[in-house]
């Protein structure tokens, strides 16, 4: 009951702050909503070879297209925590949602494993204000005490996302709806690490004139820069 809860008071607000745009050279998705989105991690395992994980995930990625999902996207890490890859897809709502995975049948045999831990995640879209493919993406991610309620998290949430939304020009605001963490993920691109540096002295220096006296609650923080691999 809590989950349902949480999902359709997430679903609601969606609905109300999600960008309605199109990314720069995709195809023509200016029907869709991007009210959500479908994320999966695939880690290299020791031993273990990045290109047969990066064609695994690609076909998939076509497959999970075909199937109804729209504007995927695969992305790997360069810096940051676990050796992998991160993929996502958009959807607009639980009932598409419903549609694409009750028509699709279970696979007669499963494919050789070539990736070592995976996990899913599916992430309400509060704010999209990226709309264009770079080839750089920072992906940072927050999670809160919790002693707050679930307002409060997204308000420290929303009061750190601005930061960044700032300093780069520009980010995707995304907060758990299902999966193994509640978490709030801010996405901010870029086109090279000389942008990088220039847009991180910008939000260092949001960071140093106030934010940095705010009492914002947060538990654990993580950085992940990854680059475009679609």
């Amino acid at each position: 009951m809590r989950n349902l809860l949480l999902i359709l008071f997430v679903s609601f607000s969606a609905v109300i702050f999600s960008a309605h745009h199109e990314e720069e050279n995709s195809p023509d998705t200016s029907d869709h909503q991007y009210n959500f989105v479908y994320t999966s991690e695939y880690t290299i395992p020791a031993g273990g070879y990045a290109g047969q994980i990066e064609k695994t995930v690609l076909d998939n990625l076509k497959t999970l297209e075909e199937s109804g999902y729209y504007n995927c996207g695969l992305l790997r890490h360069q810096f940051g925590g676990d050796r992998a890859y991160s993929s996502y897809c958009y959807f607009d709502s639980w009932e598409q949602f419903g549609q694409i995975n009750d028509s699709n049948s279970p696979p007669t045999r499963e494919p050789k494993q070539v990736y070592g831990d995976h996990s899913d995640h599916l992430i309400a879209v509060l704010e999209r204000n990226l709309n264009k493919r770079t080839p750089y993406v920072l992906r940072a991610t927050y999670s809160f005490g919790p002693f707050l309620t679930i307002n409060e998290m997204r308000e420290r949430a929303k009061t750190l996302f601005n930061a960044y939304n700032k300093a780069f020009g520009g980010c995707n605001l995304g907060e758990h709806a299902w999966g193994p963490e509640l978490a709030w993920y801010f996405y901010c691109g870029y086109d090279s690490y000389a942008d990088f540096g220039n847009k991180v002295n910008a939000l260092m220096e949001i960071h140093e004139s106030g934010l940095a006296d705010e009492k914002l609650d947060v538990r654990n923080h993580s950085d992940d820069l990854l680059i475009r691999v679609k």
